[in-house]
C-alpha cells in the first residue's frame, strides 16, 4: 500500500516562479549553476549551495532567514499540489500533470516503491548532510504509478480547470502551474487512488535512500516521508529519454568483441538504425565513425540496454571516466573533444522499466532520464511542519 499524504508546504510569497526554480542538483553543470546564483532568492541557493564544506550550514542559514524575512511562508492547511507543465520536445507540444505529496520513507512504506537503478555514495554523502542541517526537503524525488481507472488524471484535470495559484517558467522553457489542494474530497480521491499502487522512482534515487537512513537514524517528526512528484505512467506528457553514455578512452576494439559492428555515415543515420534495430540490447558507438552494435546478450535478462552496457562493454570503466547526456549530439560532441567514445541506447518506455526493475532488480546508474526534471522552488517540504 503506497502511503501517500497531503503536508503543509513551503512556498515563495510571489505567485511568479520565474526567478526562483532551478533543475535538481546532479543536472546543474558549473556554468549553469553560475548563471542561476545571479538570481539572489533563487532556489539553486539551497538546492546547490556554494562554500565547501560549510556549504550546509549556509544553506539552512539561508533557509532560516528567508522564512523569517517573507520570502519564503509556511501554508496553513495540509494539501496536494497539482502541478502542471508545458514544454515542447523534438518540435512537439507537451503537457505533463502531476502532483506534490510527502511520500513514505518507513520500512513498511519502501515495500511499495520500486527502485530501479543502483546508487552511489558520494552524492548520498553529500544529501544526508543537508537533510541533516537543513531538515528540509528541497527538492522532490520524481515517482510514476499506475491509474488504469483514470481516477488520479480526473483529478489532476479538475484542479487544472481553476485559476493557478502561481506559476513560472524555468531556464529550460518549461512552463509551470501550480494548484493548492486541500479540500478533503478531493485528497482523498488522489489518495485512493494510489493507495493499492506501486510507485516506481523515475528520479532521485538517492534522496529516497537517504530519507529512509535519516529516518532510521534520528526518528525525528516528519522524518518518515520524502517530498516526491508523483505522476500517472498513462498521462500523455510522461516522456522517458534514453540517457546516452561518454567514456573518456576508446572503446572500440572492445565493442567488437563483443558484438557486431556495422558502420552508418552519420550520426542521424545511426539513430535512426538504432531505433529501428529489434535487438533489445543494441547501442550506438560514436568513435572514429558511426557504428550500430549488435550484440549477443549471454546471461542479460533486462531487455534493457544499460544492463548489458554496465556488466560487458562498459564494465572496466571507471565512474571518474564515464559521464551522461540525453542528448546524442552532445555525446558525440565530448567525446570527440575527450578522445574517447559515445555509447547511445536505446529508446525504452515506462513498461519497460518496470519490467526490467521485476525481473532483474537495480539497472545502472543514469539508466533512464524522464523529461522534463521536475523543478526545485516549486513547493519545500519541512520535516517539522
Amino acid at each position: 500500500m503506497a502511503d501517500v499524504r497531503p503536508f503543509r508546504g513551503v512556498r515563495y510569497s510571489s505567485a511568479r516562479l520565474d526567478a526562483v526554480l532551478c533543475p535538481p542538483y546532479d543536472v546543474i553543470p558549473p556554468e549553469l549553476a553560475k548563471a542561476l546564483r545571479r538570481r539572489k532568492r533563487g532556489a539553486v541557493h539551497l538546492e546547490l549551495p556554494e562554500g565547501g564544506a560549510a556549504r550546509y550550514a549556509r544553506a539552512a542559514a539561508l533557509w532560516r532567514r528567508w522564512t523569517s524575512d517573507g520570502t519564503l511562508a509556511l501554508d496553513p492547511r495540509p494539501a496536494f499540489y497539482v502541478i502542471e507543465e508545458r514544454y515542447k520536445l523534438n518540435g512537439r507540444a507537451r503537457v505533463r500533470r502531476g502532483f506534490l505529496a510527502a511520500l513514505g520513507a518507513t520500512p513498511r512504506a519502501a515495500r511499495a516503491i520500486v527502485a530501479h537503478e543502483r546508487t552511489l555514495s558520494k552524492p548520498k554523502a553529500d544529501r544526508l548532510k543537508m537533510l541533516d542541517a537543513m531538515k528540509v526537503n528541497v527538492s522532490p524525488i520524481f515517482g510514476v504509478f499506475p491509474d488504469p481507472s483514470r481516477a488520479a488524471r480526473r483529478a489532476l484535470a479538475a484542479a487544472a480547470r481553476r485559476r493557478a495559484d502561481a506559476s513560472g517558467t524555468s531556464h529550460a522553457g518549461v512552463a509551470y502551474r501550480l494548484w493548492r489542494v486541500d479540500d478533503p474530497k478531493a485528497t482523498q480521491v488522489l489518495r485512493r487512488a494510489l493507495a493499492p499502487r506501486g510507485v516506481l522512482i523515475a528520479d532521485g534515487h538517492h534522496r529516497y535512500s537517504v530519507s529512509r537512513t535519516h529516518h532510521a537514524r534520528t526518528r525525528l517528526p516528519g522524518s518518515d516521508a520524502v517530498l516526491a512528484y508523483l505522476v500517472p505512467d498513462e498521462d500523455a506528457g510522461l516522456v522517458v529519454l534514453p540517457t546516452h553514455r561518454i567514456a573518456a578512452e576508446s572503446l572500440i576494439e572492445r565493442a567488437r568483441r563483443f558484438a557486431r559492428l556495422e558502420a552508418f555515415k552519420s550520426l542521424p543515420a545511426l539513430e535512426s538504425a538504432l531505433a529501428r534495430s529489434k535487438n533489445p540490447y543494441a547501442f550506438g558507438l560514436v568513435e572514429k565513425g558511426f557504428w550500430l552494435g549488435e550484440p549477443r546478450p549471454d546471461g542479460c535478462r533486462s531487455g534493457l540496454a544499460v544492463e548489458w552496457l554496465g556488466s560487458r562493454l562498459l564494465s572496466r570503466t571507471a565512474p571518474d571516466k564515464m559521464s551522461y547526456t540525453p542528448d546524442a549530439a552532445l555525446a558525440a560532441r565530448r567525446a570527440r573533444a575527450s578522445r574517447g567514445a559515445a555509447v547511445l541506447v536505446k529508446p525504452f518506455t515506462v513498461a519497460q522499466v518496470r519490467r526490467a526493475a521485476k525481473t532483474v532488480g537495480l539497472l545502472p546508474q543514469k539508466s533512464t532520464y524522464f523529461y522534463p526534471k521536475i523543478a526545485t522552488g516549486l513547493v519545500f517540504r519541512p520535516l517539522a511542519a
